[in-house]
Parts: structure tokens; C-alpha cells; sequence
């Protein structure tokens, strides 16, 4: 398998489309190139929507999340 291929299989979320990409280049008719190209495209949108939901957090927010606090007891 297709070190790109697989990579989109767990990032693509269009199922269709990774059928479609996965048809395509195992019958010769999509090159690597072409299915690196959109497994970058779909890396870059996924990065960036990371990158301004990063912006949105704020210290008040970290400090929270990172605030010693007891646990409850799930498994008792």
C-alpha cells in the first residue's frame, strides 16, 4: 500500500472520494504525485483549522484544564 494512500484513508474524510483515489491510482491512472498533492491539501486544511483553534485558547484556559482537582472515583 501506498505510504500517501494510507495516510489520506485515516485524514480524507470524503469516503467516496478516497474509494475513488484509491481506484484510480491502483489502475495506473492517478500518479503518486497526484495523490501526495491532495493528501497535502488535506493535511494543510486539517493544520490549519488546529492552528486557529490554538489562537482561541487562552491562559485562563490552560490553567484550568491543568488545575490539580480530585478524580472521581470511576472504578470503585
Amino acid at each position: 500500500v501506498d505510504v500517501p494512500v494510507k495516510y489520506l484513508s485515516f485524514f480524507l474524510d470524503d469516503d467516496v472520494e478516497l474509494e475513488h483515489i484509491k481506484t484510480e491510482y491502483g489502475a495506473g491512472r492517478m500518479l503518486t504525485g497526484d495523490v501526495k498533492k491532495r493528501l497535502v491539501e488535506v493535511l494543510t486544511a486539517m493544520v490549519e483549522r488546529h492552528q486557529k483553534a490554538r489562537e482561541l485558547v487562552t491562559d485562563e484556559m490552560v490553567d484550568a484544564f491543568m488545575a490539580v482537582r480530585p478524580m472521581p472515583h470511576m472504578f470503585c
